[in-house]
């Protein structure tokens, strides 16, 4: 679970290794207020405006309040782990900070993952079965996939915990677990792109009401939101897929451009981390209600604040 080895802590790549560690410092103490705050806007705006409790904004805040521990919880640990290693602690006292606190930083990415593909069905439901949305889509059904998802996240830390050997086991149930999801994730989008080209050829040639041509335009528009986040996720994602690729790829390997690769993971993961700042910034941007009403709680809270 070690992001590090020993060649990496030798003292010629101390300065190099200390430039990253600082850098990912400075990433997570300027983003995780405003991720805290954010995501927290997004969930209290659909928890008091009925106009925003629809089921795929419901999904979008249960998705903000993972992204609000990445910002509350798992970033302050990340960067105590950093200022951890820049005092000079010994590899093995790193290794077992990694190892200790390494669930606070895989559970709400792990989560988050499972929202996003049930975010996705959501809208492959909402699209191609339009007319039994309602029947599919129940607020019991939510709340169960919602728990399962923290449930199943937490599971390989709760494997590890009962037993050191339990190690494969849980990487296997890792791989499955990012398999099936990625999977789901690329049949939804794949299936609805195709659906929402016939309808839109239907829209052209035949009579359509009004209501139903605005209705379809509406649940675009928010699986194109969707289609955005995910989007947001692969951009975060790419220099941690940089650093494991080229750690994988030059395990053996004890080069100057290898090591400045595997030290700078500190960077890559707080680079993944900006994406629970992203997303809140997306809801806003591409939903009015959802701008308008975070403006207003932001004023009403900045208004309590001066008066008290």
């Amino acid at each position: 679970m070690c992001s590090l080895n020993e060649m990496d802590w030798k003292q010629e790549y101390q300065v190099g290794k200390n430039a990253f560690h600082i850098t990912a410092i400075i990433l997570n103490i300027l983003s995780f207020p405003a991720t805290i705050l954010m995501n927290a806007l997004v969930i209290m705006a659909v928890k008091t405006r009925p106009r925003l409790q629809s089921k795929y904004n419901i999904l979008l805040a249960c998705l903000a309040v993972t992204d609000l521990l990445v910002g509350a919880v798992s970033q302050p640990t990340f960067i105590a782990g950093q200022i951890y290693v820049i005092k000079g602690v010994s590899l093995t006292q790193h290794c077992r900070f990694i190892t200790e606190t390494n669930s606070i930083f895989l559970i709400p990415p792990f989560v988050s993952l499972f929202h996003l593909t049930l975010i996705s069905i959501e809208r492959f439901v909402a699209i191609k079965y339009t007319f039994r949305y309602v029947t599919f889509v129940t607020g019991f059904r939510l709340k169960i996939a919602v728990v399962s998802s923290w449930i199943i996240a937490c599971l390989p830390g709760i494997l590890r915990r009962f037993s050191e050997e339990s190690g494969n086991t849980v990487k296997v149930l890792l791989i499955l677990f990012l398999f099936f999801n990625v999977s789901m994730i690329f049949f939804c989008h794949l299936s609805v792109y195709f659906v929402t080209r016939r309808h839109e050829k239907q829209i052209k040639c035949e009579q359509v009401s009004l209501q139903a041509a605005a209705d379809f335009a509406k649940e675009k528009k928010a699986l194109k939101t969707t289609r955005i986040i995910l989007m947001a996720l692969l951009v975060c994602f790419l220099p941690l897929f940089v650093y494991i690729l080229g750690s994988y790829a030059f395990y053996d390997s004890s080069s100057y451009i290898v090591n400045v690769i595997v030290s700078s993971h500190p960077v890559g993961a707080s680079v993944l981390s900006l994406n629970s700042l992203c997303n809140p910034i997306i809801y806003c941007y591409r939903n009015k209600t959802f701008r308008k009403t975070c403006k207003e709680l932001l004023k009403m809270k900045c208004t309590n604040f001066n008066q008290e």
